[in-house]
């Protein structure tokens, strides 16, 4: 028969649950704790890791999303440039046409004012050498009739000035002041003495008053006198006729030019 010590029993067992109890207190607690931690630690990193992952999902749709928008900005801007680049074109080609009808225009307007330059200055010539021919030619054949016709036509029309026009004659003797006024006659041929008194009389009646006579011969007035008393000029020449012929020929030159050039 198996004989127990009971003591030496129960003393192996507190010793047993004594070793049991330190190593549940310093070993298995703590392991389970650190286990527990590291469990903790790794569910924390992992939802971290699913934090991160989500956030980078989010950025990664909202960096697309920003990419797609910024295609379509830089698309509308790219078009935009386009259109604004044609309207420019568009206006510069407006520009340069209208500035390009308007050289056209100026430059017929300025071909059109050379062309009447060019054709006045060639009637002016016309006239010139026209009326100088003509007056060389009426100097040649002009008999001496004409011109002692034209001295006695220019005393009778300062006759009939005096009266006819009593008021203007009068406005002419207050002109002259109180100085003996000269008679300055230029004439195409010597005046007889006849002649000669002839004018004296009668400007010394327009004057109501003596005056000088003062003779000068000019051929190129080819028959006829101008006469000139104060600021008074009387030409009754065939040379000042054919001066104002010739301004009325110019006249009417330039009007019917003027006019072709409007219907062109």
């Amino acid at each position: 028969m198996l004989n127990l010590d009971w003591a030496t029993v129960i003393f192996q067992v507190i010793n047993f649950l004594v070793l049991v109890a330190l190593l549940n207190h310093f070993l298995f607690q703590p392991v389970i704790r650190n286990v527990a931690q590291r469990t903790a630690e790794k569910e924390r990193l992992l939802r971290e890791l699913a934090q991160e992952r989500e956030e980078a999902a989010r950025l990664r749709a909202e960096l697309e999303e920003r990419l797609a928008k910024a295609d379509e900005e830089a698309a509308a801007i790219i078009t935009a440039a386009r259109e604004q680049a044609e309207a420019e074109r568009q206006a510069l080609l407006q520009e340069a046409q209208a500035e390009v009808e308007r050289i056209l225009a100026e430059a017929h307007a300025d071909a059109r004012r050379w062309r009447r330059q060019a054709v006045d200055s060639f009637h002016d010539e016309l006239l010139d050498a026209i009326l100088d021919v003509s007056g060389k030619v009426l100097g040649r054949i002009a008999p001496p009739e004409m011109h002692d016709a034209l001295v006695k036509q220019l005393s009778d029309r300062i006759w009939e000035l005096g009266r006819s026009e009593m008021q203007r004659v009068e406005t002419f003797r207050r002109s002259l002041g109180d100085r003996e006024p000269t008679v300055y006659v230029t004439t195409a041929r010597p005046l007889s003495p006849e002649q000669q008194g002839l004018l004296v009389r009668t400007f010394t009646a327009l004057a109501d008053r003596h005056v000088n006579l003062e003779l000068k011969v000019d051929p190129t007035l080819v028959a006829g006198l101008r006469v000139r008393l104060g600021d008074t000029i009387v030409d009754n020449s065939v040379a000042g006729q054919l001066a104002e012929l010739r301004e009325s020929v110019s006249t009417a030159l330039k009007t019917a030019l003027k006019e072709r050039v409007g219907n062109e």
